[in-house]
């Protein structure tokens, strides 16, 4: 769980450093925003030691929804505090919307460690 801790910290500490200077990343026109939870729903799941998916869903969950709207609490903090308002409701839409993507990157994970699963069993079944 430590490593989920990590890999959501620097994913919050890096989409803020998108936020705050967006004028370095241009040449991803953007994306990067979307890039960045799909990447970090990928690790969480990857640094995970388990070999069942039903058991990376609940940590994958908890973490996505947390490091979401902690990104977007912040974002929101730094980014429109020069008006005086922040915006309830369109902060919650943002944060559900980089949650799923969280989420989807971490099927995406499973995907992937499953498949490294297989081909081990598979090379150790192969070795025999």
């Amino acid at each position: 769980m430590k490593k989920i801790y990590i890999i959501s910290g620097l994913t919050i500490l890096s989409g803020l450093l998108f936020v705050l200077v967006p004028d370095w990343f241009k040449f991803l026109w953007g994306w990067q925003l979307l890039l960045l939870p799909f990447t970090a729903g990928i690790l969480m799941v990857l640094v995970q030691n388990e070999d069942r998916s039903y058991r990376f869903l609940p940590k994958l969950i908890i973490a996505s929804f947390l490091t979401s709207f902690v990104f977007v609490a912040l974002w929101q903090l730094i980014e429109y505090d020069y008006d005086g308002h922040f915006i309830l409701l369109g902060s919650l839409q943002m944060a559900l919307f980089f949650s799923i993507v969280c989420i989807f990157g971490g099927l995406v994970g499973i995907v992937i460690r499953g498949t490294t699963l297989l081909i081990e069993k598979y090379a150790k079944h192969k070795k025999k």
